[in-house]
């Protein structure tokens, strides 16, 4: 099928792979779509292993990634600019199919006209986190974290021209949900909205300020004139950006078990 590509604008299939088995789509037209929206708007990356079954008689499932971005009509579904189908979910596989779109993107528009990704957004899997950090950004993930500590906290003063890597806030929560009903059971409900209220922190002053009080509050063996404090000070926070119950949507755990960051020191 390769063999038969015309390099039409339209031709989707791009590479076939053996080992591991693979399959990856995109086309000029895509990668046309892709210079176009990503400046500007959100990039997504997903996988999944539910939509291609395992096969009969084959050892590893399939994964399905894609790179997403959003219809320039609003309201319209979002558009898959490039797919890779593979049965292996590896930093090595997602880095791979990532600089192989990379590098046609390249022949289109020539290194001097790429655009990088205003955002690129994903589910949180330490694979789709490194192969975005070393892809779009150029850097180790572990660089990357450090570079937005440093931007954040304000001691990286000159502009940087570089993508933000964010965690899908629903995977978060996800994430949040199984770790409240483990290690906080009787009181799961208020454990979930404060994990909430840290994800509308604003700065690390008010993140330090939430999780102190989360600390005194859960770590205090009884009640008293400054567990009473801390309690007041997270209820006030959680009125005043209005919480409200939510159904869960998310499919997937993924928990990052990459080495400490700057960010986890910090803390």
């Amino acid at each position: 099928m390769v063999e038969e590509k015309t390099d039409e604008d339209n031709e989707v299939l791009q590479k076939v792979l053996l080992h591991p088995k693979g399959v990856m789509l995109w086309s000029k037209n895509t990668i046309r779509l892709f210079h176009q929206r990503c400046r500007d708007d959100i990039v997504y990356i997903d996988a999944t292993g539910s939509i291609v079954q395992k096969a009969r008689g084959k050892s590893a499932p399939f994964y399905v990634y894609e790179l997403v971005v959003r219809h320039p009509i609003k309201g319209s579904s979002p558009i898959p600019v490039a797919t890779y189908v593979t049965c292996q979910h590896t930093t090595a596989s997602v880095l791979f199919f990532m600089e192989s779109f990379q590098t046609d993107y390249y022949k289109l528009f020539g290194r001097k006209s790429v655009r990088r990704p205003v955002m690129i957004m994903c589910d949180g899997s330490l694979v789709l986190m490194q192969a975005v950090a070393y892809t779009f950004c150029k850097l180790p993930l572990e660089s990357l974290l450090s570079m937005y500590y440093d931007i954040v906290t304000g001691n990286l003063k000159e502009v940087m021209d570089m993508p933000i890597l964010h965690r899908c806030l629903s995977h978060i929560m996800k994430n949040a949900k199984v770790f409240c009903r483990k290690h906080s059971p009787k009181h799961y409900r208020l454990s979930m909205h404060l994990f909430g209220l840290l994800t509308s922190a604003a700065t690390l002053m008010e993140m330090d300020d939430i999780i102190t009080s989360m600390a005194v509050l859960f770590s205090s063996p009884q009640s008293g004139e400054n567990v009473e404090k801390h309690f007041q000070n997270l209820q006030n926070r959680l009125q005043t950006i209005g919480f409200h119950e939510s159904s869960d949507h998310a499919d997937n755990d993924f928990e990052i078990t990459m080495g400490p960051t700057i960010f986890q020191s910090h803390f």
